[in-house]
């Protein structure tokens, strides 16, 4: 038993959901979400959805859980304290045959869910108060496919980033929260993304965006207007980015590259000068994936690093204050969430590998997420609490 975090719990805010969800599939078919409780380290829950489930997000009010159920074109709504099946949501229109659902994302600032759908090149927006479907926005002409959202509860809008089905051109639509319509953002500038990562962040207070890629972007953000947009070299070559409430972004780089960059009070004005007060490369490795925080007060971040010039991959975690690093190997990488600051849950093929991030040199036994060993188990997503990004 992590008797910290039992006892931390008890002086948590109401708005605090204390579970750890993963959705995987079981048997290349049926589809559950397993509720880990981090004070033990267990499966508590089992809970039945869709196909092939997989994306996943909390409302900010952390009482309700979303599926994205990828093979059969649905989200399932589940109350994620009680964990019974709220209702089962059908994503598309009627004319496509595959929607395609890819990624899912709670706006802050209103009570609407955003789930963005490859099949027919769209954004299904959910009203999370009735659980029922406002409408499909179709994106602008010339956009890509959707694949992922970001977002702050200041920002008028909700950022989705394209891709294109041929190659890795790409752009990015901003979705007012209050009237829905799509605009396009920075569309003179040539964007790739690789279509698996989150390249959008949005900086606090958003007042700016920032787009992560080969090529970077900023964009200035009105109360109520998207200003200009403009390329930074001092972002190329990077893949996903997080931001904490100090001003610190913290990205990483491609494949090839084997530093993290950190950026403090890097920033846009309206008239289109770029000013930050500190550039910083953090030493870390090749084949860097996922970077997560807990949230954007936190003061540890962790990036999963895939093989490429080592035979394993592994978790990196670094300390914020400390501006130091510790790196623990794994034979196998797959999704990652960071709960409370405290543990780090990596996926792994069958299972969901628990570290203490004080200690991640400890080991802390595997937590199984199928009901026996011989369960074909495949892990899809892990999440803990609400995120200003789609994971």
């Amino acid at each position: 038993m992590n008797t910290g975090i039992a006892n931390h719990r008890r002086n948590l805010a109401s708005n605090f959901n204390p579970y750890v969800f993963a959705s995987y599939e079981l048997s290349h078919y049926y589809g559950y979400v397993a509720v880990i409780d981090p004070v033990y380290n267990k499966v508590t829950k089992r809970i039945p959805v869709g196909l092939n489930p997989g994306p996943m997000c909390l409302n900010p009010s952390v009482d309700k859980l979303y599926v994205v159920n990828t093979g059969n074109d649905s989200v399932t709504i589940i109350d994620a304290f009680n964990f019974n099946v709220i209702k089962t949501l059908h994503i598309g229109s009627s004319s496509t045959s595959s929607s395609a659902p890819i990624a899912i994302f709670a706006a802050a600032n209103v009570n609407k869910v955003y789930v963005a759908h490859s099949g027919d090149r769209a954004v299904t927006i959910i009203d999370s108060v009735t659980d029922t479907v406002i409408e499909q926005v179709d994106l602008p002409s010339g956009s890509g496919y959707p694949f992922a959202f970001a977002g702050k509860v200041e920002s008028p809008f909700v950022f989705v980033a394209c891709k294109s089905n041929d190659n890795d051109k790409g752009n990015v639509v901003a979705i007012s929260a209050g009237d829905n319509t799509a605009y396009p953002v920075g569309d003179d500038i040539e964007l790739e993304f690789d279509g698996t990562h989150n390249p959008l962040t949005v900086y606090p207070g958003g007042v700016e965006l920032v787009t992560l890629g080969p090529t970077g972007m900023l964009t200035s953000l009105a109360i109520d207007a998207i200003g200009k947009s403009k390329t930074s070299s001092m972002l190329d070559n990077t893949v996903s980015g997080i931001y904490l409430d100090n001003n610190m972004l913290f990205c990483t780089s491609r494949e090839d590259r084997a530093y993290l960059k950190k950026f403090n009070n890097l920033f846009m004005d309206q008239q289109g000068n770029i000013t930050h007060d500190q550039f910083t490369e953090i030493p870390s490795y090749k084949g860097q994936d996922k970077i997560r925080v807990t949230s954007d007060e936190s003061t540890t971040i962790c990036i999963t690093i895939q093989p490429t010039t080592f035979p394993t991959g592994g978790l990196q975690i670094y300390d914020v204050d400390a501006a130091s690093s510790k790196f623990v190997p794994l034979p196998y990488v797959g999704d990652l969430a960071v709960y409370d600051d405290v543990i780090a849950y990596v996926g792994q093929l069958t299972s969901i590998q628990p570290f203490v991030l004080g200690d991640p040199s400890n080991p802390v036994p595997a937590i199984p997420i199928g009901t026996s060993p011989s369960d074909r188990v495949n892990v899809k997503n892990i999440i803990t609490g609400y995120s200003n990004q789609s994971l």
